[in-house]
């Protein structure tokens, strides 16, 4: 049988998503390298080619997953927008990922998934949050936010809207005080001047 021969770059993504699917199917701590590669059918030499280990494609995944709100979160930071307004526009960005019903966010709730769930949270500290604390401490020295602590109050307000995002009851009547209290949360914790948060979820 000739052997077929791809594009590096072609063959690592779909290293990637055959990762997905298996982890999706089985978690992360259930599947083997040596499930990876048979659900593509190559050797593992393949694999350690392109991944140093198990733990080296779940990175990849993350990264692969987060990147879109990441491009999101940077293309509002860039924008001319009043900072409340960019900060609004990143916290629905925020929200929407999180409760996706597809990619990462499906993955990190299954069993055995906790290390991508870690891994997830350390690249959206590292690429998100930055950009989030950014407009914020600008936004507060410019005088459209009434806080002391501008980035600290980011960090609040992400993982409040992860914890709450995580109790979103299928009730509308639910969901609807839900988002009102973000809302308010987001009010009093940023001292906002002028302007009214409105979250989607």
């Amino acid at each position: 049988m000739k052997r077929i021969v791809k594009d590096p770059e072609e063959r690592r993504q779909e290293l990637i998503d055959a990762a997905e699917r298996l982890f999706m199917e089985k978690g992360y701590e259930d599947t083997a390298v040596s499930d990876i590669v048979r659900e593509i059918n190559v050797g593992q030499g393949t694999f350690y080619h392109y991944f140093r280990s198990k733990e080296d494609i779940l990175c990849a995944l993350a990264e692969k997953q987060v990147a879109p709100l990441a491009e999101e979160i940077g293309r509002i930071a860039k924008s001319d927008a009043h900072p409340a307004h960019k900060l609004n526009a990143m916290m629905n960005s925020f929200l929407k990922a999180n409760n996706s019903e597809l990619g990462l966010m499906e993955l990190l709730h299954q069993k055995g998934n906790y290390l991508l769930h870690q891994k997830k949270e350390e690249i959206i500290e590292e690429r998100v949050l930055p950009l989030m604390m950014e407009v914020a401490s600008k936004g507060t020295a410019e005088r459209y936010f009434n806080t002391e602590c501008p980035n600290e109050s980011i960090v609040f307000l992400l993982s409040s809207a992860l914890f709450l995002s995580h109790h979103f009851s299928s009730d509308p009547g639910g969901r609807e005080r839900i988002r009102a209290a973000l809302e308010k949360i987001m009010d009093r914790v940023m001292g906002v001047y002028g302007y009214q948060f409105h979250l989607e979820i």
